[in-house]
């Protein structure tokens, strides 16, 4: 039995050159797709705390027109609202103004995206019943989210309590 001829120029396989193309091709569609998919996250996130700002912008504003009342004593609606001053973090408050809020019932929502900056009024209050609005500073009536990517949404509340933004 005679043994198998092995060439290092067999016309089976491929070549080094092959190879190293493939390879090439194969990096450069993954490193674009990755770049993709990153830009989805950091918009996925952006939307997402846009969506925590409305929503709580929303629960107060619900807590507020069914008249709710938390804490010891409280026996009568009262109007709630929400505070973006803090770092952070978002508060939904009892009370006519925040300085004037009973601090015992505060709600502290944390927000998921860091790098959004929120700019507008620093607070808005929604009267008990009614939902209509007393933004602060007075005649303010739009949240900008803004984040590093470059995503901007606009949140208005307008005096009857409606709620709506922009994408």
């Amino acid at each position: 039995m005679e043994s198998p001829r092995i060439s290092i120029h067999s016309p089976r396989g491929f070549s080094l050159l092959e190879i190293i193309v493939v390879l090439g091709l194969v990096t450069i569609v993954g490193a674009f797709g990755l770049f993709v998919n990153f830009d989805d996250f950091r918009g996925f996130t952006f939307r997402n705390e846009r969506d925590i700002i409305v929503s709580t912008l929303q629960k107060a504003r619900s807590q507020a027109i069914n008249n709710m009342c938390f804490g010891t004593g409280c026996t009568d609606g009262k109007p709630h609202g929400v505070y973006f001053g803090l770092t952070g973090k978002y508060v939904i408050y009892q009370g006519a103004t925040y300085a004037t809020r009973d601090t015992a019932v505060d709600e502290i929502i944390e927000a998921k995206n860091a790098a959004a900056s929120v700019s507008g009024f620093s607070s808005m209050t929604f009267f008990e019943l009614s939902g209509n609005t007393v933004p602060n500073p007075a005649g303010a009536t739009t949240l900008t989210v803004i984040d590093q990517g470059g995503h901007t949404s606009v949140i208005t509340v307008e005096s009857e309590g409606r709620i709506w933004w922009t994408n």
